[in-house]
């Protein structure tokens, strides 16, 4: 018990400050899948012949929502239980099961997210400053009924926590654009809005973080993007996040993102490109790039012959390699 209560504590210590990894992937989310893992393990062995085979899944639902019951005002461990019923409500779906276990599987669903949503629904996400209950009110709203007129605030909410978490982006534009065509103006609007959350802390940083998960999801809507301002967006994340790796992937997203247009959007790429690798790139993470190592150094050597910077050499003591000479 006393663990779960230091852990608990440990995880709004990190939610609170934001911390992250220098992919920005924060730590509070990186404990709490952590935490799931051992039913996430027991859902992965389960077979699927009869709801009855989730029935030690079931029975690990219940020490979360012990330790919850134990610490009732805790949002940490209320998140956990909800994410637990939640984890399992998600492998009842019907396309898992054979035809036989189908209306009951829709059943168990259901009472699962029902047991999710009474438990979050003692904490505001808003007024606990909680980005880990906002995500988990997200991700209700995608498992309810009327999920579709929850799952807008529920964004807001979350991302109003965590303005520059481009997880958050990822999990949502793609739900924007699921049902139907592309809408332009609800485009335009969500990287207008994403630009001026950040604009206090990561610059224009908002408008990649909102419109690369809708090129990754709607591919047409890259004649719509607004060329310099998505440079000036990456370049300011790279710029402002402080780690080699953010810079290494804006770099990466810079020269992609060149290739995939013409003329003088391509231009506008490319000088961003050579200005964030002159002024910002210190050191090379291969596995962050889109292309193999030796197109890697071709395309940087390519920068430096048009701005003069020093030529790329390897370092032989760490994985990585150094883009400026020793």
């Amino acid at each position: 018990r006393c663990e779960w209560a230091q852990l608990s504590r440990e995880i709004s210590v990190w939610e609170r400050r934001l911390d992250a990894t220098p992919g920005g992937t924060r730590h509070h989310d990186i404990a709490i899948e952590t935490c799931l893992l051992p039913l996430q393990a027991c859902l992965d062995d389960a077979p699927r012949n009869s709801l009855d085979d989730l029935d030690d899944a079931n029975e690990m639902i219940a020490g979360y929502v012990a330790r919850h019951t134990e610490a009732p005002e805790d949002p940490v461990h209320a998140v956990l239980a909800a994410c637990a019923h939640m984890l399992v409500a998600d492998n009842c779906r019907a396309e898992f099961w054979p035809d036989s276990e189908k209306s009951r599987s829709w059943r168990h669903m259901a009472q699962h997210y029902l047991k999710a949503e009474a438990i979050l629904s003692r904490f505001d996400p808003v007024a606990y400053m909680s980005p880990l209950l906002a995500s988990a009110y997200y991700e209700l709203a995608l498992g309810m009924p009327d999920g579709a007129a929850r799952l807008k605030p529920a964004f807001e909410d979350w991302i109003d926590l965590d303005p520059s978490n481009p997880a958050i982006y990822a999990v949502h534009m793609p739900q924007l654009f699921k049902d139907g065509p592309v809408n332009l103006s609800t485009f335009k609007s969500e990287v207008a809005k994403a630009e001026a959350r950040t604009a206090e802390t990561l610059g224009k940083g908002g408008y990649a973080l909102c419109a690369l998960p809708a090129l990754a999801d709607c591919p047409e809507l890259r004649e719509h993007v607004d060329a310099q301002r998505l440079a000036t967006a990456l370049t300011d994340l790279a710029r402002l996040s402080g780690t080699q790796a953010d810079v290494n992937w804006a770099a990466a997203t810079l020269l992609k993102e060149g290739t995939l247009v013409t003329g003088a959007r391509r231009e506008v790429y490319r000088d961003a490109f050579d200005a964030l690798v002159r002024r910002h790139l210190g050191v090379i993470y291969p596995r962050l790039w889109h292309i193999p190592l030796d197109q890697i150094r071709a395309n940087l050597a390519d920068t430096f012959e048009r701005t003069g910077a020093p030529k790329i050499t390897e370092n032989p003591d760490f994985p990585v390699y150094s883009a400026k000479a020793a």
